[in-house]
């Protein structure tokens, strides 16, 4: 939208420049923008086919299990550009068996799916790599997270590397990366660079609300923001829209916003919207409990649900369900806090867009009546995906895929692909490979253990089948981990546990 002009050129030029840094990090506190500025270069670059890979970290309980992600969609994404890395990496896959099982040491994926096909490759120009809120990685307060291990090893990958990386400036991710070689550092309040943060939000307004309403306003408003795109992104989407309790009065909206706030601290700030937004919205018991329900199952989720698969998942649950238009429609109220809901295409990703947001919501001093309690959402979403994976018409079923013969391996079937693609949607997918992540957040419970009996009992070989067709056999170690570990706490029930624990072993 023509924003963050400065920031812009300032990394494309360090992109470009080959006597570059391998990497770039971009430090800024939430709502600053930083986020914007990486998905802005990535499109950018994207546009001109020079983006290699884009990675955006989204925290969730399991985030230390998912960094490793990281070097397995870089690979993935080399090889679908370069040829000769794939030709490489092929090689190099066929002969290490701690890959194909699925290792997730950091080293050895660096090695191995990174560094060992690059050795003996020549390609031109810049690779450009970005990286989106490492603070949400996993483990950033020990020696051993992935901010500690890219500190040390960015400087490894060849010398037409480029990597932008962004973050919140928590203590240890600067303490090791102030220390790394070849990693340049910037700061969202830096004195050159964001010198034009106002001017960039005043121009946000603009083109956001129409100026013959609202040009007496705008300036205003860009000062209220205090610098923070994300209040700028909300306050607009809820003057566009504004709810009840304003009189659907755009006007008196802005000047309820224009109020003075009780804090001027940044963060407050946010809060302070969101909990505005909230309440204008949601104003009646029964559609908080909704709004409950339905967000913290997407803040929760392993991976990001769709809006199709978010319906599915909770026409499987055991509690009361409100209709698919009462989900899609409470959706479309959060537009400027989450990503696709707004869209014609149900099969897109539904993320938050800030971090901020799913901080607000997970602390009930801040959030207030629409905290959501993350245990109790693992608890829904366990149900709903132990109830999928059982029902007789839309869950497992044998030769799921409906193959002609069993005697062909799964990369001889030319057709897999689309056979998994109708015989194996996104939502059921879901289940297979996370019922066991949501069942480690999730207290021993007679009914959840009566459900995933009669899933080993009766269905465990076509979980096995879905997933192999899938390739996510890997999988299944921990998930055997987990249902173990989680028998373990079952206490009471003990003996009754028993015979499915031994059968795990």
């Amino acid at each position: 939208m023509g924003t963050r002009v400065t920031f812009l050129n300032f990394i494309i030029d360090w992109v470009n420049n080959p006597a570059s840094e391998r990497g770039l990090i971009l430090f800024g506190q939430a709502g600053t923008g930083k986020s914007s500025i990486a998905h802005e270069i990535a499109r950018l670059f994207d546009k001109m086919h020079r983006l290699t890979s884009s990675f955006i970290f989204i925290r969730r309980e399991q985030s230390v299990r998912e960094a490793y992600h990281l070097f397995t969609t870089l690979a993935r994404d080399l090889a679908d550009r370069y040829l000769s890395f794939k030709i490489a990496l092929g090689k190099v896959v066929k002969d290490n068996t701690a890959l194909r099982v699925g290792t997730r040491d950091y080293h050895t994926l660096f090695e191995s799916l990174i560094l060992e096909p690059l050795k003996d490759l020549h390609i031109v120009g810049p690779i450009l790599v970005v990286i989106d809120a490492l603070d949400e990685s996993g483990d950033t307060t020990s020696k051993t997270g992935l901010h500690a291990f890219l500190a040390k090893n960015l400087i490894r990958l060849p010398s037409n590397f480029r990597v932008v990386i962004t973050s919140r400036p928590e203590h240890a991710i600067v303490s090791a990366l102030v220390e790394a070689q070849s990693i340049k550092i910037k700061y969202m309040d830096d004195t050159e660079l964001a010198a034009g943060t106002y001017e960039d939000i005043l121009a946000f307004f603009r083109q956001g609300l129409p100026s013959n309403e609202f040009r007496h306003y705008v300036e205003a408003l860009a000062v209220k923001a205090e610098g923070l795109f994300q209040w700028a992104a909300v306050a607009s989407q809820l003057i566009r829209d504004p709810p009840a309790r304003f009189g659907y009065s755009k006007e008196k909206c802005i000047k309820h916003l224009l109020e003075p706030s009780t804090n001027r601290h940044g963060q407050h700030l946010l809060d302070g919207l969101y909990k505005e937004v909230l309440e204008g919205y949601f104003a009646d018991e029964e559609a908080r409990d909704l709004f409950r329900s339905v967000v913290g199952q997407l803040i929760t989720s392993i991976e990001p649900l769709t809006i199709r698969s978010l319906i599915t998942l909770r026409k499987h649950a055991p509690y009361n369900k409100r209709s698919d238009a009462a989900v899609t429609g409470l959706l479309h109220r959060l537009g400027s806090l989450l990503s696709n809901v707004n869209s014609s295409d149900s099969s897109l990703p539904i993320i938050p867009l800030h971090t901020s947001f799913r901080d607000f919501l997970t602390n009930k001093d801040k959030s207030g009546d629409f905290y959501v309690g993350v245990r109790d959402a693992h608890h829904q979403l366990t149900h709903s995906c132990l109830n999928l994976l059982l029902d007789p018409l839309d869950g497992l079923k044998f030769n799921i895929c409906k193959l002609e013969t069993s005697y062909l391996n799964n990369d001889e079937i030319e057709d897999l692909k689309t056979r998994i693609d109708q015989h194996i949607p996104p939502a059921l997918l879901y289940a297979c490979r996370f019922w066991n992540d949501h069942l480690r957040h999730t207290d021993f419970k007679m009914d959840l253990y009566l459900k995933l009996k009669t899933l080993f009992k009766e269905k465990f070989l076509f979980w096995l089948e879905a997933l192999s067709l899938t390739t996510n056999i890997g999988l299944v170690p921990s998930a055997f981990a987990t249902l173990n570990m989680w028998l373990a706490s079952s206490q009471g029930v003990s003996m009754t546990a028993g015979p499915m624990r031994n059968a795990n072993n």
